[in-house]
């Protein structure tokens, strides 16, 4: 026999090549065992002729097939297609067939009991098991539990008198092992149980990354007396072990036990279906926790997305430190939440929760180098994790309601580099906060740290603009006096209530006239602006004719205004004297932006715009215009238009800020339509019209 015979013999699975019609032209030991007929009566005949359930095998690689031996009995089987090319020939196939009997059992029974089956027939009966027990669906809260439950049950059914115990290495407490899921009076009673691994057979076949056995229980092990009340003399432990660590760093999964009361060593058969037995346990274990970890991962960037949306709703600082430390609570499954702000050299307790309930002291400032959890968190931007803060220098309330905490995890809240606040979650029993909690903290403190100093901006903003309103407020009523002091002496000037006033002062008189105007207007516009903001401005609304306004305004301009009137009036329902405001700075914007030496040209137009409810004034003019990225901030308050060729206009920019704001309080809009630098600018106002009208 030539060595590639002798090799081919040795083959257990069964070689078949076929010659390009599908005839047989090699028929291998291993196929007849397989199949039953002899080399020498199928070489030559069409495979298909052999009745052997034969599917044809196209493309190659590997496939599961329904096959039939020669006395009529069917096995699922693998077959692996490859081409056979000889020299001078046209191609042909080979097969290779693979029993998959002693794994899942006898095509067409899933449930044979194991008793009378071989060793290989058993392990393979039980992988079918566990591969059913993997493939179901348990509830997400008792997956882990479910399946070490039911990879006991059929660790049991291995061998005859024998128990089983499926334990796992939790992820917070690497040190030890706890009992999921058992099968069988003694091993059942070790459920939920938890023991160090130091000192057991558990831990030393963890150590170990190998099996180990004792037929002396009732002097070792991590609870002799219970086993040994219970009969348990013998047990192997085979340690579940991962190559790649898991999500959360491990890479010792658990243990799987076997027990029996007989002090019998198992047999090395006994051993290997054991032993191979654990190596599917483990494989489960480890989907499941992989499966377990992803369905986690989506829940913390679930968490993460809402949490980003929740806090953009607001930008109230209590508003959203509210909401934060709520869903920093939750997230991380902590008993205690605390946000601290960032306030130079100090920290601030901004808000808390407690599941309890207990109280925080909010306000209370510390140094942060007073903790050193926080000052690490702060030097290294980065999560800590460690026990409970120091509570020496803390009020009783605060210490009462810290004291019982175990763990602790300190997460900086960091935005371009600068840590602005402190985010402090607690837990008052195990387990202590892991890798899992870390990411999920990571992926809060980013929206956290955005929205928290988005709205430490929003409020730093508002109170600088409660501060300059006040200011303006208060400067305009100081003003006021002065200058109805002036403009009252200036009148009794006029009327000649001191006597007859020389011809020489009539034009000094008139500028002075002019410039108090000027500054009574300012003043009124800053005066207005002020009580805009800090929502002082009382209104009086009736219903008012919009060209009735118009012409008002245009008979009192300084310069020439063209009106288009509609014959009917344009009633809407606004504050009189608001809306002449309005009408007054639109109209003096469209004459003091006029081109040097070109009369001011401006229109006033009033109508109503057809198919709704709105009225329309249109102020257009053909003066300088504007540059085209100024646009809406046109309407920001002190905007003012610089053109190096023009001379510059007086005024506060207040004038187009106010006309809007005013516009709106009435539930209308004020547009600027268009503008083009050299051809002027249109601005519209739109009001809703009087009820009737």
């Amino acid at each position: 026999m030539t060595d590639a015979a002798a090799v081919l013999a040795s083959i257990p699975d069964a070689v078949i090549a076929l010659d390009h019609q599908g005839c047989v032209r090699l028929w291998s030991r291993g196929a007849r065992r397989l199949f039953g007929p002899e080399a020498a009566e199928v070489t030559g005949r069409p495979l298909d002729e052999l009745r052997l359930g034969w599917l044809s095998v196209e493309g190659g690689g590997a496939h599961r097939l329904l096959l039939r031996r020669s006395d009529g009995r069917a096995f699922n089987a693998v077959v692996t297609a490859t081409p056979l090319t000889l020299p001078g020939e046209p191609d042909g196939q080979v097969l290779i067939v693979k029993n998959l009997e002693p794994w899942i059992g006898p095509a067409g029974d899933v449930s044979e009991p194991t008793e009378g089956l071989d060793l290989e027939e058993r392990l393979g009966a039980t992988f079918r098991a566990v591969m059913e027990v993997t493939g179901a669906d348990f509830d997400p809260g008792e997956s882990l539990e479910e399946l070490a439950r039911q990879l006991a049950i059929q660790g049991r059914r291995l061998l005859p008198g024998v128990e089983c115990m499926v334990a796992v290495v939790p992820a917070g407490r690497q040190d030890s092992f706890h009992c999921l899921g058992a099968a069988g009076p003694a091993a059942e009673r070790l459920i939920g149980r938890t023991y160090p691994l130091e000192g057991s057979i558990a831990g030393r076949a963890v150590a170990a990354g190998s099996p180990q056995e004792s037929v002396r229980m009732d002097q070792e092990g991590a609870d002799p007396g219970l086993l040994a009340s219970a009969g348990i003399l013998t047990l192997r432990a085979v340690p579940l072990l991962s190559r790649q660590p898991l999500p959360d760093g491990r890479t010792a999964v658990g243990v799987l036990t076997v027990l029996r009361r007989q002090p019998v060593h198992f047999s090395s058969e006994e051993r290997r279906l054991i032993d191979d037995f654990g190596a599917l346990v483990s494989l489960s274990i480890q989907r499941a926790e992989f499966r377990a970890a992803a369905d986690r991962s989506m829940e913390r960037l679930q968490l993460a997305i809402d949490v980003a949306l929740d806090l953009a709703q607001s930008l109230d600082v209590q508003d959203v430190v509210r909401r934060l430390v709520r869903r920093a609570t939750v997230g991380s499954r902590a008993d205690r939440c605390v946000l601290l702000r960032i306030d130079g050299a100090e920290t601030v307790v901004e808000d808390a929760y407690d599941v309890d309930g207990l109280e925080d002291v909010v306000g209370f400032r510390q140094p942060v180098g007073a903790q050193q959890l926080m000052s690490r968190a702060v030097f290294t931007r980065a999560p800590v994790l460690g026990g409970r803060y120091d509570l020496t220098s803390m009020p009783s309330s605060l210490r009462r309601a810290l004291e019982s905490v175990r763990h602790t995890a300190t997460l900086p809240l960091s935005y371009a580099g600068e840590v602005v606040a402190i985010l402090v979650l607690s837990r008052r029993s195990d387990p202590p906060f892991g890798r899992e909690e870390v990411e999920t903290l990571r992926l809060l403190a980013g929206p956290a740290a955005l929205a928290l100093r988005n709205s430490f901006l929003y409020a730093q903003t508002h109170e600088a603009g409660r501060v300059k309103s006040d200011f303006l407020d208060m400067a305009a009523h100081e003003l006021r006096a002065p200058l109805t002091v002036i403009g009252g002496y200036l009148s009794m000037l006029r009327e000649e209530a001191f006597g007859p006033a020389p011809p020489s002062w009539s034009g000094p008189l008139e500028a002075l006239e002019m410039k108090v105007g000027e500054l009574t207007r300012l003043v009124d516009d800053l005066l207005t602006a002020a009580r805009l903001e800090t929502g002082r401005l009382n209104s009086v609304i009736e219903t008012v004719d919009l060209s009735e306004v118009a012409a008002q305004v245009a008979e009192a301009a300084s310069e020439p205004v063209e009106l288009l009137l509609p014959e009917d009036p344009v009633m809407v329902l606004v504050d009189r004297i608001q809306l002449r405001r309005v009408v007054e700075h639109l109209v003096a914007n469209a004459i003091a932006y006029r081109r040097v030496d070109v009369p001011p040209s401006v229109r006033v137009e009033v109508s109503a715009v057809e198919g709704t409810h709105l009225r329309r004034l249109a102020v257009e003019d053909e003066g300088r215009g504007m540059p085209p990225d100024l646009g809406e901030r046109a309407f920001d308050r002190f905007q003012r238009m610089e053109d190096h060729d023009e001379p510059a206009v007086p005024g506060t920019g207040l004038g187009l800020y106010i006309a809007r704001e005013l516009t709106e309080r009435h539930g209308g809009r004020l547009e600027l339509e268009w503008t083009e630098p050299g051809r002027g600018s249109r601005f519209v106002l739109y009001l809703p019209a009087a009820a009737g009208a």
